[in-house]
C-alpha cells in the first residue's frame, strides 16, 4: 500500500519537526492532463465499479471528443522508479471502448510509446495491463499514461475512463506482487461512527473546497454530519502502520468547520492504555482551515487504532445537517499549530539573453491560483519580478507540501523555456523554503549574498607628513549609506599605512556618495577634499566590490613628498586642482610629459592656497613644478 511505503517522512517545516509521521494526507500523485479537450480532465473519485477491483478510490479521466488522439496525463513520482531492477509496469484500466494504450517513462532518455504486452480484451470492466519497459534503464520519476490513443480520433462524444493500482516489479505475470507502488489512490480506512439507520452521515474524498490559509491541499475528506447522529460522530481506523507516541507526542489535524464545537482524538490498542483527549486549544476559526493539535505526551509506545471526532457536542443541538472537512493527520514532536506555507523561488537570469521588454514567468504543477502548467503570460500570478535590477527574478508562493515539476520561461508563450539540460525541474516542497536557480543550469544554486563593499584607504602620505598617528588616530567612512555618520564604520589598520573596512548589505545599482575622515571630523584638515570638495561616488555592483584609494588622493610614491612639501588634490584631476601649503612660492608650472610648458602662474608667494583650472588640458600625465626663490620641486599630475 502507498501509505505503508510512504507514511513516514522527514518534515523540515520547523526545527522541531523531526521524524514526524504522516498518518494520512489524503493525497495522490499530481496528475497533469494534456490535450483532453474542452470538457476533459483528471481527478480522484470513488470507485464506480468494485467488481474486479475492490479499491475505494480510483483515478478518473474525462476524454473529450474534441481532444487530441494522444490525450492523457503525466505525473512526477515522489519516489523514482529503478527501471533496471523493475522493468514491468502494471496498472488497471476501466474503459468503455477498445483502443490502443500507451505508457511512457520520461527523463534524460525517454522510453518512447510502449504498448501493453497483451492488447485490451474487455470493455466496461476492470482489466490489468502489463508494460515491458526494458527499452530504458536507470531511475525515472516522470510517468505518462495515454489510455485511449486512437489516431485518427473518431469520437462523437466525450467518454470516461478509470485507472488504478500502478506498480512495478520484475514479473510480467498479471496479478504478480508489487515491488514498488507508484499509486493506488487509497487512504487509510475510514470506518464511520454513526447512529443507526436514521443517521445518514458519510465521508468522501473530494477536491479541497477552500484551498487557503494553512491548507492548500488538492484533496480533503468531506464529512457530511447528520443532525441525527451521535455526539461523537466521526471515524475510527485500523492503520496499516501504527502511530508511535514514544518521541512524537502531538497529533495534528487540519479542520474546516461551519461552527465552533469541541474536537476530540483517540489512540487505541497500545500497551500503555487507550487515551482520548480534546484539542490543546479551543477552536477559533469558523469557515476557515485551522490546524488543531492534541497532546498525547502521557503515553508511550505504538498504537494501531485512531479515532477522530471533529464535532463532539454532547448533547447534540444541531437542527440541520452540516458539512465538515478535515485533512493532514500528522504526528510530530511540536505542539505548535502548523503555519501558513511560505516559499520563495528565484532564478538568476544573468547570461540568459534577456533584453529590455522581456518578462520572466514560471509554470508547472503548482496548483491553486498558479494553475497547472498555465501558459507563460496567461496567468499574472506566475509573473516573476526583479525589483532591485540585479537580474534575479523572484516569486512568492504559498504551496502545499509535496513534489512539484516546474520550468522558467523568458517572455510569454512556450517557445523560450529554460534550456537547463535536465528539462522540467522537480522539487519536494516543504512549508517554508527559499530556493535559487540559474537559467540554463540544473539544480539549485547558492543564493548570492547582498553586494558588499571592501574599502581600503592608504594613509601613507599623512603618516609621512606627521598629520596622522597610527597609534592614536583613526579613519572612518561616512556617506549616503550611513547618514554621513561614520561612527559605526571605523576602518581597521591593515599595515603598510593602509586602513580597511568591509560593509555588507548594499543593493545592486545603487549610487552611493562617501568620504573618508580622520578622527570622525569634518574639519578641512581632517576630512577628504577640504573646502567643500566633491564627494567620492560609486555605483554598486553584484558580489564583492573592492575599492582602494589614497586619502585625499595623496600618494607619497607619486608626489615624492620627501622633497615636494605641497598638498595637491585631487590627483588624478579632471577640473579644479587645489594646491595647499604654498610658502615663499614665486611660480607654478605645468609641463607635458615631453617637457613642453603648457601652463604657468607667477606672483603666488602671497597666498598659501591656490586653484588651477585643468579643464583645457588633454587627458594624460603631466609634471607639476613649484618654484621658490631658492629651489624647485616637481611631482607627477594625472589628468583624466
Amino acid at each position: 500500500m502507498r501509505k505503508l511505503l510512504l507514511s513516514v517522512m522527514m518534515l523540515t517545516v520547523l526545527g522541531l519537526w523531526t521524524n514526524a509521521q504522516t498518518i494520512e494526507n489524503f493525497e495522490s500523485i499530481t496528475m497533469n492532463a494534456f490535450d483532453v479537450g474542452t470538457n476533459g480532465g483528471v481527478s480522484v473519485v470513488a470507485n464506480p465499479d468494485t467488481a474486479g477491483n475492490p479499491s475505494m478510490y480510483v483515478g478518473k479521466m474525462v476524454r473529450g471528443a474534441d481532444g487530441q488522439p494522444w490525450a492523457g496525463w503525466y505525473a512526477t513520482l515522489p519516489t523514482p522508479v529503478d527501471v533496471t531492477a523493475n522493468k514491468y509496469v502494471h496498472l488497471k484500466l476501466w474503459k468503455p471502448r477498445i483502443s490502443p494504450i500507451v505508457f511512457k517513462f520520461e527523463g534524460a532518455v525517454n522510453s518512447g510509446d510502449v504498448n501493453p504486452m497483451t492488447p485490451q480484451a474487455t470493455i466496461g470492466m476492470w482489466e490489468e495491463f502489463v508494460f515491458d519497459m526494458s527499452v530504458v534503464e536507470g531511475v525515472y520519476a516522470k510517468i505518462v499514461l495515454i489510455p485511449d490513443f486512437e489516431d485518427p480520433l473518431t469520437l462523437t462524444e466525450d467518454i470516461v475512463l478509470y485507472f488504478d493500482d500502478f506498480y512495478v516489479n520484475d514479473d510480467p505475470a498479471v496479478g504478480s506482487d508489487p515491488v514498488q507502488c507508484m499509486e493506488n489512490f487509497e487512504t487509510i480506512p475510514l470506518n464511520y461512527m454513526i447512529n443507526g439507520e436514521d443517521d445518514m452521515s458519510y465521508m468522501e474524498l473530494i477536491p479541497n473546497p477552500d484551498p487557503t490559509g494553512v491548507n492548500l491541499s488538492p484533496y480533503v475528506i468531506h464529512f457530511f454530519r447528520d443532525k441525527d447522529g451521535f455526539p461523537w460522530n466521526g471515524f475510527w481506523s485500523n492503520l496499516p502502520m501504527p502511530v508511535d507516541v514514544t518521541e512524537n507526542k502531538y497529533m495534528h489535524v487540519k479542520v474546516w468547520k461551519p461552527r465552533v464545537s469541541p474536537i476530540r482524538f483517540k489512540i487505541e490498542g497500545g500497551e500503555a492504555g487507550n487515551l482520548e483527549v480534546g484539542s490543546m486549544s479551543p477552536q477559533t476559526a469558523v469557515g476557515a482551515w485551522e490546524d488543531v493539535v492534541f497532546d498525547f505526551s502521557e503515553k508511550t509506545g505504538t498504537y494501531p487504532i485512531i479515532a477522530f471526532m471533529p464535532d463532539f457536542e454532547d448533547p447534540l443541538t444541531l437542527s440541520e445537517d452540516i458539512d465538515i472537512y478535515f485533512d493532514d493527520i500528522i504526528l510530530s514532536n511540536d505542539p505548535t499549530p502548523f503555519p501558513i506555507p511560505s516559499q520563495k523561488f528565484s532564478v538568476d537570469m544573468k547570461g540568459s539573453g534577456l533584453v529590455e521588454g522581456d518578462s520572466v514567468w514560471i509554470a508547472g504543477t503548482l496548483g491553486g491560483i498558479h494553475g497547472t502548467w498555465n501558459e507563460p503570460g496567461s496567468n499574472l500570478n506566475n509573473l516573476m519580478l526583479d525589483p532591485d535590477g540585479d537580474s534575479i527574478y523572484s516569486i512568492n508562493f504559498s504551496l502545499y507540501d509535496g513534489l512539484i515539476a516546474f520550468k522558467f520561461f523568458r517572455s510569454s508563450g512556450w517557445a523560450n523555456g529554460d534550456p537547463a539540460p535536465g528539462g522540467d525541474r522537480n522539487l519536494e516542497l516543504t512549508n517554508t523554503m527559499d530556493v535559487m536557480y540559474k537559467w540554463g543550469q540544473d539544480g539549485e544554486v547558492t543564493p548570492p549574498e547582498s553586494p558588499t563593499i571592501a574599502w581600503t584607504v592608504d594613509m601613507s602620505n599623512r603618516i609621512s607628513l606627521g598629520t596622522f598617528d597610527e597609534a592614536i588616530d583613526y579613519v572612518d567612512v561616512a556617506g549616503s549609506f550611513n547618514g554621513w555618520d561614520g561612527v559605526n564604520h571605523h576602518l581597521s589598520a591593515l599595515g603598510d599605512g593602509k586602513w580597511g573596512i568591509t560593509v555588507p548589505d548594499f543593493t545592486v545599482g545603487d549610487s552611493i556618495a562617501y568620504k573618508f575622515r580622520i578622527n570622525g571630523s569634518w574639519a578641512d584638515s581632517l576630512s577628504e577634499f577640504p573646502g567643500g570638495g566633491p564627494d567620492r561616488t560609486y555605483a554598486v555592483m553584484d558580489g564583492l566590490n573592492e575599492i582602494s584609494v589614497y586619502f585625499n588622493d595623496e600618494h607619497v610614491g607619486i608626489y615624492e613628498y620627501e622633497t615636494f612639501h605641497y598638498n595637491v588634490y585631487p590627483n588624478p584631476v579632471n577640473g579644479i586642482l587645489n594646491i595647499d601649503q604654498l610658502t615663499d612660492v614665486t611660480k607654478i608650472e605645468i609641463y607635458s610629459i615631453a617637457g613642453q610648458l603648457v601652463k604657468s602662474f607667477t606672483n603666488t608667494n602671497a597666498v598659501e592656497h591656490t586653484q588651477i583650472n585643468t579643464a583645457d588640458l588633454n587627458t594624460g600625465m603631466y609634471i607639476l613644478t613649484v618654484h621658490t626663490r631658492n629651489s624647485s620641486a616637481s611631482a607627477k599630475l594625472m589628468k583624466y
